[in-house]
């Protein structure tokens, strides 16, 4: 009787529009049992024979209760909601046009899947927080596309310790053993150097990310790797971190070029540094690429309506995107423990920025 006194009731609300919220002691009610084992019940504890736990469940869902999705884990084990943690206060991730193609490329394959997506921007949330916030939020999962002072985080180190957790080409060099997706950075920097050098330059400025993220390390060995083979000195005053940041490196290359280097080409990690790097140059009266070539790493979308158009390391974006997803389910239904990587292969697009090959 006391359960039909709750259905009659739901079915008013609803038809006006709200929800009636069922707590434990209404599922006790309904189903004939104390309020002690239903909520044994509902946390899988052992002693609750299983024809008893299985009719709880049952009064559970047909009443439904717990509608929030931690709660409602508490009868599935899963939310189907993962979560996406990215972007700085320096560098958001909706202002950036290579990681909105991530996060498009997550959702479609989440959402093929019957998940769905959480982002979490709160900017005054503090760090410590990042584990919390993942309960409360009550998601399966979490992709992590950091930058800045993210990577470093000892906090993030919960998240893989507590929660299935894949990073996207922004994991830190300190961390071995987490799950990743990754561009095949170190080739495609060598490639890039390489094209450099195929073209006359010999004294090549390196624009690198930071001195963080693994990425920013591989870039920056490729870059090395590419000199070594072609008898060129490694001139670690020819290395730059420009925090991946386009003021940044518009900043450091203005300071750089104010006096004479012999530097006639400069690689950078990302497009958004090359973008500032070129608009340095040509503020300081330099033509790129006859006189400094330009190769940046990403091509967004800008980058081939850029003047001059840019030649950058193609990624593939929505292939990480996809990956990192498709890794981050497995790891959910799997909870095997196995850690997994992913490289994604990278390749060279050459346009104007780079110029022809130089006389002499």
């Amino acid at each position: 009787m006391y359960y039909e006194y709750i259905k009659i009731i739901e079915n008013v609300l609803d038809n006006v529009g709200c929800v009636i919220i069922v707590n434990i002691r209404d599922i006790a009610k309904a189903a004939g049992v104390s309020v002690s084992t239903v909520s044994k019940a509902l946390n899988g504890y052992s002693d609750v024979k299983s024809k008893t736990r299985e009719m709880i469940l049952d009064v559970a869902r047909e009443m439904d209760y717990l509608p929030n999705v931690m709660a409602r884990g508490l009868i599935t084990k899963k939310s189907n909601t993962i979560g996406i943690f990215f972007g700085d206060r320096q560098n958001s991730g909706f202002d950036n046009p290579f990681f909105s193609e991530l996060i498009r490329s997550i959702k479609d394959v989440a959402g093929a899947e019957g998940y769905d997506i959480l982002i979490f921007a709160n900017q005054k949330r503090t760090t410590s927080s990042y584990k919390t916030i993942c309960y409360e939020k009550g998601v399966d999962g979490v992709i992590l596309i950091l930058t800045g002072d993210q990577r470093t985080d000892e906090n993030i180190r919960e998240l893989h310790e507590s929660l299935p957790t894949v990073y996207i080409d922004s994991v830190s060099y300190q961390y071995t053993n987490v799950n990743f997706v990754e561009t095949e950075n170190v080739n495609a920097s060598f490639q890039a150097v390489e094209h450099l050098i195929q073209l006359g330059h010999t004294r090549i400025l390196k624009m690198a990310g930071d001195q963080v993220a693994k990425a920013s390390y591989d870039r920056i060995e490729g870059y090395k790797q590419a000199l070594n083979k072609h008898g060129l000195k490694v001139d670690n005053d020819l290395i730059l971190y420009g925090e991946f940041s386009r003021d940044k490196a518009y900043q450091l290359i203005k300071r750089f070029f104010s006096k004479p280097s012999g530097v006639t080409a400069v690689f950078a990690s990302s497009d958004m540094m090359a973008f500032g790097i070129i608009d340095a140059l040509k503020d300081l009266g330099f033509r790129v690429p006859e006189d400094i070539a330009v190769i940046g790493f990403d091509d967004i979308d800008e980058s081939k309506d850029y003047q001059p158009p840019l030649t950058t390391v193609h990624q593939q974006r929505f292939t990480m995107g996809e990956t990192a997803a498709k890794m981050l389910l497995q790891l959910i239904d799997s909870q095997d423990g196995i850690t997994r990587h992913a490289t994604i292969p990278a390749r060279l697009v050459i346009r104007e920025s780079s110029g022809t090959k130089r006389e002499g």
